[in-house]
């Protein structure tokens, strides 16, 4: 533990040195789309993500899924350019390229060295503006997301936290998975995929970062040469739902062929920015912050329940989740449930030390100094508090207001949170 002490240490002496990239500046295009710039003389790499105001939310129930094949197609060439062009002159740069989905947003993103900036923002730009949609490659695209779909259900934890999503919030569309369902996948046609990008893949809901080793004027004006004329559209507001209330704390479960019992015991928890999102934060690091957090100190090295257990708590644009999340032995699933409520009480009943919440607070800041330490990660969490509506200036405060948060706010918070929950099991079958 003093070893990882004085890594983060080492982390937050550098993060404030004159290496240190220039506060992140914002600027936005006439047609909508917000331009994020943070140069960064010290490296040769850049960094450029697109992120999409493009939420769980805004495709259908029964298309459950449209999200993912639409960004998987759109790496798969442009209406000027096939995909397989479009790999060699990227590779010819030496850059990467890739497309993924979130809760409430789709992602585009490449990396390459400053020379190679201008071809990889222009195939980026190309990708989403512009994208064939070939018939063959969506039913190839669709064929495999649905395996990959497929997939993920086997893995425990993956199907555990579906499980537990699914029954916290209903039909709520975070209660869906990311990727899709094999059924909801294969009814998903051409025209779905063309429809649905003509309405959300629009300026005004995107926000493109550029992190590292070109200057702003250069990345300013590629971004205006390559975006310029892309669609402004409306930046209209998502289907709003609110999850169900608990009155009562709830179990689902399910049997697989395992050989340990996999669960999750969670709650209804902060949305990004509200009052008590830092306690939240620093909640979860008490909790599950390390080797020295207050689950593996119990669970694992006091009483030999479990095999691994940690916590999350995901930032999300409306109501998030926290939960904590456990593998142990068949048998042993009463006796991890009552140490983790346990555990829950005491939060909720006493404060916690001074020294447990300074360590928590050094463990939560150097963990997010450490992930922010890539071009990529820099670059993404820019675009993220942006489309959170948090601003680009985000990283900056975090640690203001991570430091703020006293004793009293954790235990309050606790109080709030910690109160009716969902327990999701997937046992091995019997």
């Amino acid at each position: 533990m003093i070893g990882r002490f004085l890594l983060v240490s080492a982390v937050l002496a550098a993060l404030s040195s004159p290496l240190r990239a220039a506060p992140a500046k914002r600027i936005t295009l006439p047609n909508g789309l917000r331009v994020v710039l943070q140069p960064n003389s010290a490296t040769g790499v850049v960094a450029i993500e697109l992120l999409l105001d493009v939420a769980a939310g805004d495709e259908p129930a029964d298309k459950n899924g449209l999200r993912y094949v639409v960004q998987r197609l759109l790496l798969r060439g442009t209406k000027d350019e096939s995909g397989e062009s479009m790999g060699r002159r990227l590779a010819a740069v030496g850059g990467v390229m890739d497309a993924t989905v979130g809760l409430d947003y789709v992602e585009i993103y490449a990396l390459a060295p400053a020379e190679g900036f201008d071809v990889a923002l222009d195939l980026l730009a190309g990708a989403v503006c512009n994208p064939a949609f070939a018939p063959e490659e969506v039913g190839r695209q669709k064929a495999d997301a649905q395996e990959i779909a497929r997939a993920a259900r086997e893995d425990p934890f993956q199907e555990t936290y579906l499980a537990f999503r699914e029954e916290l919030y209903g039909d709520n569309p975070y209660g869906r998975p990311t990727l899709g369902r094999a059924s909801t996948l294969a009814s998903i046609a051409r025209e779905d995929v063309v429809d649905f990008h003509r309405e959300h893949y629009v300026a005004s809901r995107a926000v493109l970062a550029i992190c590292g080793g070109v200057g702003e004027a250069r990345a300013l004006r590629a971004a205006r040469d390559a975006f310029g004329g892309w669609r402004s559209g409306s930046r209209s507001a998502h289907p709003t739902q609110e999850p169900p209330s608990l009155e009562l704390s709830r179990l689902v479960a399910r049997e697989r062929p395992l050989g340990q019992t996999h669960l999750i015991l969670g709650f209804l928890a902060p949305a990004a920015g509200e009052p008590d999102y830092y306690p939240m934060h620093v909640l979860d690091s008490i909790l599950g912050g390390g080797a020295s957090g207050r689950l593996p100190r119990k669970l694992r090295d006091k009483l030999g329940l479990v095999y691994h257990v940690s916590s999350f708590y995901p930032t999300l644009a409306s109501r998030s989740h926290f939960g904590l999340y456990a593998a142990t032995e068949v048998g042993r699933l009463d006796a991890v449930k009552s140490a983790i409520l346990g555990l829950l009480s005491d939060l909720a009943s006493t404060p916690v030390s001074d020294q447990d919440l300074e360590r928590a607070k050094r463990y939560l800041l150097g963990s997010y100094a450490l992930s922010h330490q890539r071009m990529k990660e820099q670059a993404y969490a820019l675009a993220w508090y942006e489309i959170l509506g948090l601003g680009c200036d985000f990283e900056g405060r975090y640690s203001d207001s991570v430091e703020a948060v006293t004793a009293a706010q954790v235990q309050e918070t606790a109080q709030s949170v910690l109160q009716r929950f969902v327990l999701a099991v997937t046992m091995p079958t019997m």
